[in-house]
């Protein structure tokens, strides 16, 4: 569990320094453009990319962070039972729509592997590298909705920390 929660925090890190080297990179393209020193012209590409790596990779991160956006406004209302019976099943269909981003995601990164497909814009390059990020970030998330499932009803003194309608005992 230690390595799986490193793992996650690694790819949290990761994403917020992408974040952080893109802001860095836009600033320093804009600036130069405006001084009339130079343009960066695959600034744009990099970031469309880094906008959809960074994004799934710190996903399972935010997730078991439980930093995400929740509307909890009808499970706080809830007896408990009941409310982590139905945060058992909001649970399961994050589970679900994992699988299945782990599924076409493995789909399609082989097929660009197996197919030789390329990305031609400003930079060139494998399409692969891109699409592995899915399944990976997929399987992540389903991991965390399957520990959080487990939190609780196994072992529910453990739940999620911000779950508030959790028993504190």
């Amino acid at each position: 569990m230690r390595l799986y929660r490193l793992l996650l925090a690694f790819l949290g890190l990761l994403a917020g320094l992408a974040f952080g080297a893109l802001a860095l990179i836009i600033g320093i393209d804009v600036i130069a453009r405006n001084l009339g020193w130079f343009n960066l012209p695959w600034v744009l590409e990099i970031s469309e990319y880094v906008l959809y790596g960074a994004t799934f990779l710190a996903a399972p991160w935010v997730l078991a962070e439980n930093a995400h956006v929740r509307v909890d406004i009808l499970i706080n209302q809830l007896p408990a039972s009941l409310a982590r019976w139905l945060d058992a099943m909001i649970n399961l269909c994050g589970l679900l729509v994992s699988a299945i981003l782990v599924y076409y995601g493995v789909l399609a990164t082989w097929d660009s592997y197996r197919l030789g497909s390329l990305i031609f814009k400003e930079l060139i390059f494998p399409e692969w590298w891109l699409l592995w990020i899915m399944p990976l970030s997929g399987l992540l998330l389903g991991l965390e909705f399957i520990r959080r499932s487990w939190q609780l009803f196994i072992r529910p003194g453990n739940a999620v920390p911000s779950d508030n309608y959790l028993p504190e005992n």
